[in-house]
This record gives C-alpha cells, sequence and structure tokens, in this order.
C-alpha cells in the first residue's frame, strides 16, 4: 500500500522582484511502508520543497497529494494539522528543540497521547540519550538535540517520518546513530522520505532518486 504518492506536482515562487521561479515541474513520487526513499540532489534541486509538501507544510500549483490513502491535494487548515500531528514525523537541518525544556519535556509535548517520564526515557535510550534526558535543550551539544528531535518525530508512531538534510553539521558518531534511527523506523512499518546531497544513508535505502532543477533524473 502507498503511503505518500505525490502525482504531477509543481510548484513556483515568486522572488523579491516578482519574477516567478519554477521549483517543482510534473513531480512523481510514491512511496510504500516500510521504504526508505533518498532524494538526493545539490541545494536548490527542490529537495526541500518535496519534503514540506509531502509534511502539509506547503501547497503545491497543481497536482495531486494523498496520504496513507486519504486525498490531501487541498486539506482544510484544521486537516493538514491533525494529519501532521498523527501520521507524519518530521525532522530538520536543526532541531527546532524548546530550549527552555528537557529532552523529556521536548519529546512528552510532542505526544498525542500521555507518556510518563519511563515510557519516553526508553525512546531516548534506543538513541543513547538516557544520560542527558534531564538536561535542558539548550544545554545539549547539536547532535544530541539533533537526536532528540528524532525521537520526539517518532513518539506518534508516524506513517510517514521525513528527513531534511538531518545529519548536517554532525560528526560521523551521530550521523550513525541518526542512520540507525531511520533504519529502525522503516523496520517498523514507516515510509521515510529523505532529502540530502551527501552518501551518508546510502546503505539504509530502498530507492535512489536524483532531483535536478526540481526534476527526477
Amino acid at each position: 500500500m502507498s503511503i505518500l504518492t505525490l502525482a504531477g506536482v509543481s510548484k513556483r515562487y515568486r522572488d523579491a522582484s516578482g519574477r516567478s521561479h519554477r521549483v517543482l515541474s510534473h513531480f512523481d513520487l510514491d512511496i510504500g511502508r516500510g521504504e526508505v526513499v533518498w532524494l538526493r540532489g545539490q541545494s536548490g534541486s527542490g529537495k526541500s520543497t518535496v519534503l514540506n509538501i509531502a509534511g502539509l507544510l506547503s501547497t503545491q500549483d497543481s497536482g495531486t497529494r494523498h496520504i496513507d490513502g486519504q486525498d490531501l491535494t487541498a486539506p482544510t487548515q484544521g486537516l493538514a494539522a491533525e494529519t501532521r500531528r498523527t501520521k507524519i514525523g518530521m525532522v530538520f537541518q536543526h532541531s527546532n528543540l524548546l530550549p527552555e525544556l528537557t529532552a523529556i519535556e521536548n519529546v512528552q509535548i510532542a505526544s498525542i497521547v500521555k507518556r510518563t517520564e519511563k515510557d519516553v526515557m526508553e525512546r531516548l535510550s534506543e538513541l543513547g540519550l538516557a544520560g542527558v534526558a534531564q538536561q535542558q535543550a539548550k544545554q545539549l551539544s547539536g547532535g544530541q538535540q539533533q537526536r532528540v528531535a528524532f525521537c520526539r518525530a517518532l513518539v506518534n508512531d508516524p506513517v510517514i517520518l521525513l528527513a531534511d538534510e538531518p545529519n548536517s553539521g554532525l560528526d560521523e558518531k551521530n550521523t550513525t546513530s541518526i542512520r540507525n534511527a531511520l533504519s529502525a523506523a522503516a523496520d517498523r512499518g514507516c515510509a521515510v522520505l529523505l532529502a540530502s546531497h551527501t552518501s551518508a544513508f546510502e546503505t539504509i535505502v530502498s530507492r535512489t532518486l536524483d532531483m535536478e532543477d526540481g526534476r527526477i533524473g
């Protein structure tokens, strides 16, 4: 069963001078449960735009969008928010954690069901974060923050995980932790869409799609 389907998706934007630029052109994508799909391409190729549309953070100018069998081509704001909350996990280049909250609290606040500290601690431990679980996010290293962000993205057991350059600025040890987290999510049946210009994740991907100028090459 397809978890994410984008069909004929096109997107343009206007710069400060009012000129129109094409970002995506008749873009097609289909991802099934348990797949890890790598969107490979340089900055400006359209990868992030694909993830934003897949994550219901942006709308396409044309084409259709389905998530977990539901037509979300033009959802209401409420439906989009509910779908993001219950079905989509997102990890960006920057963790976007709440700096004053602890690692545990950052995960708990994202959960749609009440989870005990013990429950969250088990998830953080899987990413090697048990020792910093009670520290404020602002006290954590960049690699630790990114791993907390992964735990937060996966706390609701989403059907799709979107990761945009998730190892940006991370060393090999932390990149390995992120790679293992992506692979484990796929093993649990999550569909994973990864955007990256590096080869750090090539050993776990099911398919690689090369992007250039808003198209798959």
